[in-house]
C-alpha cells in the first residue's frame, strides 16, 4: 500500500469531497441513510476526510447522517484528549457529528497480531510465544476511556482478539465505575474471537457489539489462515452473534467498507447462513432446505438479523434508521483481511 501511495499525487480537498459524494450515492443506492465513519484522521498515509465531511455538511450535499470516529494516536496518551474535544466542536455541523473516538487495540488474526488471551498455535498445533499485539497499553486504557466517557465521547474500539475484547470491556467497566451509567454506547468492533465469559458483559455494561457479518463466512481463508492457529476450541468462539443476542447485548451491523461490501443484504445472508453469498446455490445440502421446519427457522433468523441493521438503538441518535460502519477515503484496493485493517 505504501509503495504505491507514496508515488500517487496528493489528493486535494476537492478530490476528497468528490469521493465522499460519490461514495454517498453508492450507499444511498443500497438503502443506507446513516453510517459511522470509523477513522476520521490521518493514518498510514491515508487522508483525513474531515474537511470533506465539514464542507458537505455546510453546503447541504451531505444527505446522510454520519458519526465520525476521531482517530486516537496510539503513540500518544491522554495529552491528546483536549485536541479531540476541540476537533469535535470544530467539525460537528448539521448531519455530521464528530462525537466518537476510534481506539485501535489490536491487529488481525491472520497475521498473528490480534490480541489473544492464550498463545497462537503453530502449524503443528503447539503453543507459540505469540499472543498478538496490544497497540494501546491495557493498563492505561481504562483511564483514557473513563476521561473520554466523562466528556461525552462514544469510544469505538477495534477489538478483534479475545484479549482486546476483554481489555475494551474492562475499560468500559472502569468508565461506568468512575462516571456512573450513561448513554455513550461504546462500540466494540469486529469481535472475531470473544471469550464466552465476556459475552454477557456487553448487555450489563451497555456496550454495543459492532459486527461485520461478511467476515464470518466459512471460507478457505478462514480454514487456511485462522482456524489452524486458533485451535478447535477458540475457532468455535469466532463471531458469536447468536450468543450475544441471547445474552441481551445490543448489536449493530457494519461493513468496514471498502474493505468488504457495504451491501446489507450480503451481510444478512452471511449472518444467517455463515457461507459467502452465492455459496448456497452450490451447496450439496440445498435440497434439505425445502423442509418447512428449516424454512421457518431460517425466516426467524433473517428477521432477527435484519433488526441489527435497522434498530434505532444501535446509534447514538435514536432516530437513525440504519447503522453502518465505513471509512470514506480508504483505498478500495485494500484487502479484506489486511494486517492494517482498522
Amino acid at each position: 500500500m505504501q509503495l504505491v501511495g507514496r508515488l500517487t499525487p496528493p489528493a486535494t480537498q476537492a478530490d476528497r469531497l468528490a469521493a465522499l459524494l460519490h461514495a454517498q450515492r453508492h450507499l444511498h443506492a443500497l438503502g443506507i441513510t446513516a453510517w459511522q465513519d470509523a477513522l476520521v484522521g490521518e493514518f498510514l498515509g491515508m487522508d483525513d476526510p474531515s474537511d470533506a465531511y465539514l464542507a458537505a455538511a455546510r453546503d447541504g450535499s451531505l444527505t446522510a447522517r454520519v458519526v465520525g470516529a476521531l482517530w486516537w494516536d496510539r503513540e500518544r496518551g491522554a495529552e491528546q484528549i483536549p485536541e479531540l474535544v476541540e476537533r469535535r466542536a470544530r467539525l460537528s455541523h448539521g448531519r455530521f457529528s464528530a462525537s466518537s473516538v476510534k481506539l485501535m487495540l489490536d491487529g488481525v488474526a491472520e497475521t498473528g497480531t490480534a490480541a489473544l488471551l492464550d498463545p497462537y498455535l503453530d502449524k503443528c498445533g503447539c503453543a507459540t510465544a505469540n499472543r498478538g499485539t496490544s497497540f494501546i497499553d491495557p493498563k492505561q486504557l481504562p483511564a483514557y476511556v473513563a476521561e473520554l466517557d466523562a466528556l461525552g465521547f462514544q469510544c469505538h474500539f477495534h477489538a478483534l482478539g479475545d484479549r482486546a475484547v476483554r481489555d475494551a470491556l474492562d475499560a468500559v467497566e472502569a468508565a461506568r465505575a468512575a462516571n456512573g451509567p450513561s448513554d455513550t454506547r461504546p462500540h466494540l468492533a469486529h469481535l472475531q474471537v470473544a471469550h464466552p465469559d465476556d459475552v454477557e458483559r456487553f448487555a450489563r455494561l451497555g456496550a454495543v457489539a459492532n459486527i461485520q457479518p461478511l467476515w464470518a463466512a466459512h471460507e478457505p481463508q478462514m480454514d487456511e489462515l485462522t482456524i489452524p492457529f486458533l485451535g478447535p476450541e477458540r475457532a468455535l468462539w469466532q463471531y458469536p452473534f447468536a450468543s450475544l443476542l441471547r445474552s441481551g447485548a445490543r448489536l449493530a451491523a457494519g461493513s468496514d467498507w471498502p474493505v468488504s461490501s457495504p451491501d446489507p443484504l450480503q451481510g444478512i445472508h452471511v449472518a444467517v447462513n455463515r457461507v459467502e453469498p452465492g455459496a448456497m446455490a452450490r451447496c450439496s445440502c440445498r435440497a434439505s432446505d425445502s423442509t418447512s421446519r428449516r424454512r421457518s427457522r431460517r425466516t426467524r433468523r433473517v428477521r432477527r438479523t435484519r433488526t441489527i441493521w435497522t434498530t434505532p438503538g444501535a446509534s447514538r441518535q435514536g432516530r437513525w434508521r440504519i447503522w453502518w460502519s465505513w471509512t470514506a477515503t480508504r483505498s478500495p484496493l485494500r484487502r479484506r483481511r489486511s494486517a492494517r485493517r482498522g
